[in-house]
């Protein structure tokens, strides 16, 4: 076979490798196996690896120099001899002695397992990515980015669907049924945080870290991850790779989308890294134990920062609202996610341009970046204010002035995307949860992890009002004009998610029979991506929980990319009406 033909064989042979690592990743960890299962298990994960090994030769060879394969698949070169050292040391009967002596404190067979494991997670990664190249006709398959936006999101949906219905993924006596699995995963996938069951007793730890996986991989975007392991991998990012990045970032040219997508990466995996430590100091006067308080910051920081609202606490945060580290770090990660990754990018070019010894032109803030710092601290203290004046003597009452004013920010703060709960809301006032109802709907950014219309689509939509009560023929904002259709998709976003709640509530009044505040309340945190709740969620009917789904849906694509993904391609009609006029008012 001629070198240039190797490159079918060797995708063939990672596809047979992830096939062999799923199957035995699923087999032993998912569920309970017995002995001669647990051996097919561990003989398939063995497969895997020598696949695995094989394709690695045969991509050295393809590549024919060293220095080239080094150069662009250096990360998948030192997992190879990684596995090779690993594979020597346990036919001399040493079992990552070298490894044990080098870390010092885990046992040799401890390494050897979560080695082997992530070896086999490596694995499959490569076989997700590979395998819409394998077969030429897929491959060529041209879809419209909203239509892969969503389906790419299904089919996240799917898969957390069944990971979840592993027996493993919940306690023995506390299985799951196909419809709280599914609405679980939609809800980690849409970054909702909407329960139908506790997070802490109603799944295993295995559960659990599928639940974070699915945050992880629905607030950043899976497409952004695959790109970046694409990256990793050196096959680079594609045409349609690119234009579908392009679409979902904004990004004004196709050659940006791959740094773009490794910056993303880099500053959320930073924050988060930053998020988890400051969590474990904080939470060691709650969780004393080393594993279990190391598991809990490395969740409610990737669940803070995704906007998710899952925790690990039965009742959310209200047991740690006096830990002033883990509120503030809670605080900080839900905001900075919820300004969108283009802001931040911002922000921190400005903050390196005001350091000493700094040389050349200091960047400034555009539009966008104004727009979203403005309105996202108008509402910080607007919430705050409103919140802490309202309930001072009622939900607040009976502690310090420091503590009410940190619990009146952080609900103000939580209730636009996050879902956190640092109070108990059904002891609130109903103008209190009128105004989060308001603060639901408006949401965070574009760009980031948070959901609602967006700040800037409520900006333009009231710089419009102000133009057209000015009598101005053009929108105005921040003494910069506002393209037509802007102004547009701005009323387009706003009054389609009026009408998804109002058909909603309509549905859920009717299905539910629970009062008027507490259904739109719950309709606005599912089609908000917020995910708190008045103690509707774990009593849905099935049509409930199915219409809450749909909501949490419809919420993290956005009305525009679910529209484009049903309607085709947008065009200017060859032939022009006539004008009409219509009375109004």
């Amino acid at each position: 076979m001629a070198l240039k033909d190797l490159s079918p064989l060797r995708r063939l042979i990672l596809v047979l490798a992830g096939l062999f690592g799923l199957t035995g990743l699923l087999l032993e960890h998912g569920t309970y196996p017995g002995p001669t299962v647990l051996v097919a298990a561990r003989v398939l994960s063995a497969l895997a690896m020598v696949f695995f090994l094989v394709e690695q030769a045969l991509s050295l060879w393809q590549w024919r120099s060293f220095r080239r394969y080094l150069r662009h698949r250096w990360p998948t070169f030192v997992l190879s001899v990684m596995l090779l050292l690993e594979t020597l040391g346990l036919i001399l009967g040493r079992d990552t002695v070298w490894l044990s002596d080098l870390l010092g404190r885990l046992t040799a067979g401890s390494l050897t397992r979560a080695y082997l494991l992530l070896v086999q997670i490596y694995i499959i990664s490569i076989f997700a990515v590979e395998l819409p190249h394998l077969h030429q006709r897929f491959a060529r398959w041209r879809v419209r980015p909203a239509v892969a936006f969503v389906l790419v999101f299904v089919s996240l949906i799917v898969a957390g669907t069944g990971l979840l219905l592993l027996p493993r993924a919940t306690p023995e006596a506390q299985p799951i049924s196909l419809m709280d699995a599914a609405f679980t995963a939609t809800s980690a996938v849409c970054v909702t945080g909407l329960i139908v069951r506790d997070t802490a007793t109603g799944f295993t730890p295995f559960g659990q870290t599928i639940l974070l996986i699915l945050i992880q991989l629905g607030g950043l975007g899976i497409m952004s991850l695959t790109a970046t392991l694409s990256l990793l991998l050196g096959r680079g990012i594609g045409v349609r790779e690119s234009s579908l990045l392009r679409e979902v970032f904004h990004v004004p040219m196709m050659a940006e989308a791959g740094r773009m997508v490794r910056q993303i990466i880099l500053l959320a995996l930073a924050l988060e890294a930053l998020g988890f430590v400051l969590l474990y100091q904080g939470l060691g006067p709650v969780l004393p134990g080393t594993s279990e308080r190391a598991f809990s910051a490395l969740f409610h920081s990737v669940s803070a920062f995704c906007n998710a609202g899952f925790s690990l606490f039965g009742d959310s945060l209200m047991g740690v609202a006096g830990q002033p580290l883990v509120m503030g770090t809670v605080s900080g990660l839900l905001i900075v996610g919820g300004l969108g990754f283009g802001v931040l990018f911002q922000v921190w070019a400005w903050c390196r341009g005001r350091w000493p010894g700094f040389q050349g032109r200091r960047p400034r803030f555009d539009l966008h970046t104004r727009v979203v710092l403005s309105i996202s601290l108008g509402l910080l203290a607007v919430g705050t204010v409103l919140v802490a004046a309202l309930e001072w003597n009622g939900a607040l009452a009976g502690t310090g002035w420091p503590l009410k004013l940190s619990q009146a920010f952080f609900q103000g703060a939580t209730c636009r995307t996050a879902g956190f709960n640092s109070l108990d809301l059904t002891t609130l006032s109903p103008a209190v949860l009128f105004f989060m109802i308001i603060l639901m709907f408006i949401g965070g950014a574009p760009g980031g992890t948070a959901g609602g219309v967006k700040v800037t689509a409520v900006a333009i939509v009231w710089a419009n009002l102000r133009s057209v009560g000015s009598g101005l023929a053009r929108v105005r904002l921040g003494n910069r004009e506002i393209e037509p259709v802007q102004v547009h998709r701005s009323l387009l976003v706003m009054t389609s998610f009026l009408v998804l709640a109002a058909l909603a509530i309509m549905v859920l009044l009717f299905s539910e029979g629970r009062d008027f505040l507490t259904t739109t309340f719950e309709v606005f945190s599912a089609l908000g991506t917020v995910g708190l709740s008045l103690g509707m969620t774990p009593e849905l009917s099935m049509a409930g929980r199915v219409v809450v789904a749909l909501l949490m849906f419809a919420g993290r694509l956005g009305p525009l990319t679910l529209a484009g993904s049903l309607v085709g391609a947008s065009h200017e009609p060859r032939v022009r009406l006539p004008r009409g006029r219509v009375l109004i008012g």
